[in-house]
């Protein structure tokens, strides 16, 4: 059986590709300034040692804030190595895939590796800002995970000892 399509047709399949497809391709985000009120949300993380290689860490959200609705919510955390054209990959990609409680907020967790926790966030992604669509492609807002790890170990910047001085009068 031979189909063959008009010059046309062709054309409105192709327009129709991009178009079905310009959501994922045009994803260039955005990060968040600093705010305040961190943009309205009302969230608790709760970092805990699952065991001596690994972190759990928590997530609840009692509030989507001016990020309303939110797209994404995600534990990342990149390598330190760029390309030759400045990015960088994940060393950590895990999706918070968050459950309504019975209070109504939302719950989740999921572990990492320690060696990543100086660097990981919560990557909070929104398509829209109050309500309005960004047309970057949306926002992310990113949460430290080692500010709410209450076991972070403690590194102090080497500091000498201070030398002492002979003063003369």
């Amino acid at each position: 059986m031979n189909i063959r399509l008009s010059r046309a047709a062709m054309g409105i399949l192709a327009v129709a590709a991009v178009v079905l497809t310009a959501d994922h391709s045009w994803a260039i985000r955005q990060g968040l300034p600093p705010s305040a009120d961190e943009w309205g949300l009302k969230y608790e993380v709760d970092v805990q040692d699952a065991d001596s290689d690994t972190l759990t860490v928590g997530f609840t959200l009692a509030d989507e804030g001016r990020l309303r609705p939110i797209y994404s919510f995600d534990v990342v955390a990149f390598s330190k190595q760029t390309d030759n054209q400045g990015g960088r990959a994940y060393d950590v990609m895990e999706p918070l895939k968050l459950k309504k409680a019975a209070d109504g907020r939302l719950v989740g967790q999921v572990q990492i590796p320690k060696k990543f926790a100086d660097c990981a966030k919560i990557r909070i992604i929104s398509l829209t800002v109050d309500g309005k669509r960004q047309p970057s492609g949306g926002v992310f807002w990113d949460i430290p995970v080692i500010k709410h790890w209450k076991n972070a170990p403690v590194t102090t910047p080497d500091v000498a000892s201070p030398q002492k001085t002979k003063v003369r009068k």
